[in-house]
């Protein structure tokens, strides 16, 4: 009798540590199916710009001190993308479906222009913010080589692509509002698209009353922004309370999502970006 009982025993505690496994097996397959996007790899981003948004106009002493910090805008989107500072086009190696911003960038080269349209042409998708006034304010005096660009030296692509930049001409330059795609954005001095004549294959569809482009070159993609200051956080990020809370002002670092959604899912513009 007794070797029975312990049998049964026995066998008791192996169903009990089975049942026990069973379940944490399931409990992990779920956790696994139901886990948030959060988790999931970031999308590529490859990005290049004359902005202190990667780093600091303080040089590596002021990136490496402890109270160092990313520029909220590259902060924001960092948390949804994988970003790959480059500084040369050429030798840049994109990765699968990789994705490229130039946020006022340094002068190209004319091959360098050549090189980029080529990879647009050929499937690539790029998101250009081109200032004709950059109004971001810098540690260093004009003519200085190291203050973001003053005005952005990518015309010559743009004309081959069929689009002009330009300034609206105006006496004051008050802090621009708009509402594009529904979102409220704040800005200064933002440029205007303005049709040109190419001979270059593609077409380009201007949008928010010229301040987006939404170009369709070979089998990629380019969405044009004329402007950059509304990266700048003194424009959207708040103050007091705003910051401490994280809520944003106004809504430009979401529209700089928006727009990199539609490259990344190839999704039109037409219709929610009219503005107003």
């Amino acid at each position: 009798m007794i070797d029975r009982l312990a049998q049964f025993g026995v066998k008791k505690w192996l169903l009990v540590a089975l049942v026990a496994a069973c379940t944490v097996l399931l409990l992990l397959a779920g956790f696994a199916t139901t886990r948030p996007a959060d988790n999931r790899p970031k999308p590529p981003l490859a990005m290049m710009t004359s902005l202190p948004l990667v780093w600091s106009e303080g040089g590596i002493e002021a990136d490496l001190a402890k109270d160092a910090a990313p520029h909220p805008a590259f902060k924001r989107l960092s948390a949804h993308y994988d970003i790959t500072p480059i500084d040369d086009l050429e030798a840049w190696v994109p990765k699968p479906k990789q994705m490229l911003l130039l946020a006022q960038p340094r002068a190209f080269a004319p091959r360098e222009l050549v090189h980029l349209d080529n990879w647009v042409r050929q499937g690539g998708h790029v998101l250009i913010l081109a200032d004709p006034a950059l109004q971001w304010g810098s540690l260093y005096p004009l003519g200085d080589k190291r203050r973001p660009l003053f005005t952005s030296m990518l015309s010559p692509l743009f004309a081959y692509w069929g689009m002009e930049l330009v300034l609206p001409l105006e006496d004051e330059v008050p802090a621009s509002m708009r509402k594009i795609g529904g979102l409220p954005i704040r800005t200064v001095t933002p440029g205007e698209w303005l049709p040109k004549k190419s001979t270059a294959k593609g077409r380009c569809s201007i949008l928010a009353k010229g301040l987006l482009a939404d170009c369709r070159m070979g089998k990629g993609r380019a969405i044009l922004v004329a402007d950059a200051d509304f990266l700048d956080a003194a424009f959207w990020q708040g103050r007091g309370m705003r910051i401490l809370t994280g809520k944003d002002e106004f809504a430009n670092i979401a529209l700089l999502q928006a727009l990199l959604a539609a490259l990344h899912d190839d999704q039109g513009l037409n219709g929610d970006f009219v503005g107003k």
